[in-house]
C-alpha cells in the first residue's frame, strides 16, 4: 500500500513534505503564543439572489439577522486600521452575495485606503463589466466566481440560467482589468467526470485560477446525508489524482494555464500535501485568520458555527476581541486542540482549515504570484458559498 492510499503512511521519498509539514506546524504553534492577524473575512450579507442547494450559509432573498450598516462597517474597519498593520492584512468579502450591498464599492475603497488588499467571493450572476470596473477603480484585483460543473450540472444546484451568467461574470471581470479571476468548483459525483469541460469553459471565459473544493454538511445540507452531494472515498481518490496529474503536467510544461489546486479542507496525508495544493493544510482559525460576520459578531473561520463567535465589534473594538478572546482557538492542550472551542454546544467543527500562502501567515508580502487572492488567494470561502 502506498502512502497515497494510507494517509498515515510515509516513506523516504516523502521526507521533503514531512520537513515542510513540521515547519508549518512549528509556525502554527508560534501563532498560538503570538497571534498575528493577516487574513480577515467580512461576511457582507446573508442575502442572495440565488438559492443554491448546497449553500453553506442557507442564504435566501432576505437576511435572518440585522446586518451592519455602511457606517458601522466603515467604523469597524477604521478601528482595524488604527490597531493593526493593515499592509499585512488581506480581506475576503463573502456572503451571501456581496454585490447585493449597494455600499460594496465604498467599503472596498475604504479597505484600499487603509492599506488592505481585498477580493470578493460571488456567484458571478450580478457581476457586470461596469460593476467589475468599479471594483478595479476601488483597488480590487481578485474575484472568485462559482462554477459548479458544465451547464446542466451547474444549473441543477444554482438555478436555470445561472451558468451562462456566471461565465459572463468571469469575462466581465477580466475585461474590466481584474488581474486574478478564480473559478471555484464544488465537486460532487455529478460533475466529477466533467472537470475537463469545466476547466475549458472557465479558461475560455477568462479565468486564470481554479480551486476545487468538496461540500460539507453545513448550511442547507446540515444533517442531511446526501450521496448526490458528497464524494465517497473512491471519488476523493479520483479527485486527488486528477488535481495532482494536472499540476504535474503544468509543472513539466512550465505553464500553469488554468492554475488548479485543491482547497484547504482537511489533512490529506504526507504524500498528497504539497502535490494537490501549494501548502500543507494547517488550520489557522483564530491564530491569524479572523472574521466579521454580517451582524458585527467576530469569529475565526466563517465555516465554524455562528455560536462560536467571540464577541461583537459593535460592543468592543475588534482588536480587543482578537487579543483578549479566542483562548480556545489558541490552547493546544484544550479539548480537541486549537480551533475547537470547548464552550460551544454547537457540535463538531466542519473541519475546514486554512492553508493559504505563506504570505497570509505573516511571512512577508511574498512573490507577485502569492499575492493573487484566495488561495494564491485566492479568496478561500467557506464551502458552497
Amino acid at each position: 500500500m502506498s502512502s497515497r492510499d494510507d494517509p498515515g503512511g510515509a516513506g523516504p521519498r516523502d521526507l521533503p513534505q514531512m520537513v515542510d509539514l513540521h515547519r508549518e506546524a512549528r509556525h502554527r504553534r508560534q501563532l498560538m503564543e503570538r497571534p498575528d492577524l493577516t487574513y480577515l473575512f467580512w461576511e457582507s450579507t446573508l442575502r442572495c439572489n440565488l438559492k443554491c442547494t448546497h449553500c453553506g450559509s442557507s442564504c435566501d432573498a432576505t437576511s435572518r439577522v440585522e446586518e451592519l450598516s455602511t457606517e458601522q462597517v466603515l467604523g469597524i474597519l477604521d478601528t482595524i486600521g488604527e490597531d493593526f498593520d493593515t499592509s499585512r492584512i488581506f480581506v475576503s468579502i463573502t456572503g451571501g452575495e456581496p454585490l447585493l450591498r449597494p455600499d460594496l464599492f465604498e467599503v472596498v475603497q475604504r479597505l484600499t485606503d487603509l492599506g488592505m488588499e481585498s477580493c470578493i467571493v460571488t456567484n458571478g450572476t450580478l457581476l457586470t463589466r461596469e460593476r467589475a470596473a468599479r471594483l478595479v477603480a476601488a483597488g480590487m484585483r481578485t474575484v472568485s466566481i462559482s462554477l459548479d460543473g458544465a451547464e446542466a450540472e451547474h444549473d441543477a444546484v444554482r438555478g436555470k440560467g445561472s451558468f451562462t451568467r456566471a461565465l459572463a461574470g468571469v469575462t466581465a471581470a477580466r475585461e474590466a482589468g481584474i488581474e486574478f479571476v478564480e473559478t471555484i468548483t464544488c465537486v460532487r459525483p455529478a460533475n466529477l467526470e466533467s472537470l475537463d469541460r469545466v476547466s475549458e469553459d472557465a479558461r475560455a471565459a477568462g479565468s486564470n485560477l481554479w480551486r476545487l473544493i468538496t461540500i460539507d454538511s453545513m448550511g442547507r445540507l446540515s444533517g442531511r446525508p446526501d450521496p448526490e452531494m458528497w464524494l465517497d472515498s473512491d471519488h476523493l481518490r479520483q479527485l486527488m489524482a486528477y488535481i495532482e496529474t494536472r499540476r504535474q503536467a503544468a509543472a513539466r510544461a512550465g505553464d500553469p494555464g488554468l492554475d488548479v489546486q485543491f482547497s484547504c479542507g482537511g489533512f490529506l496525508g504526507v504524500a498528497l500535501e504539497g502535490q494537490v495544493r501549494p501548502d500543507a493544510s494547517q488550520c489557522y482559525a483564530g491564530l491569524c485568520v479572523g472574521s466579521i460576520l454580517c451582524d458585527g459578531r467576530v469569529g475565526a473561520c466563517p465555516s465554524m458555527p455562528r455560536a462560536w463567535s467571540q464577541g461583537s465589534a459593535l460592543e468592543q473594538r475588534f482588536s480587543t476581541i482578537w487579543r483578549e478572546r479566542f483562548d480556545d482557538y489558541r490552547d493546544l492542550d484544550g479539548p480537541g486542540g486549537a480551533a475547537r472551542p470547548r464552550r460551544s454546544a454547537a457540535g463538531s467543527p466542519p473541519g475546514r482549515g486554512s492553508s493559504w500562502t505563506r504570505r497570509r501567515w505573516g511571512r512577508g508580502r511574498g512573490s507577485r504570484r502569492s499575492r493573487s487572492s484566495s488561495t494564491r488567494f485566492r479568496a478561500w470561502p467557506p464551502a458552497a458559498r
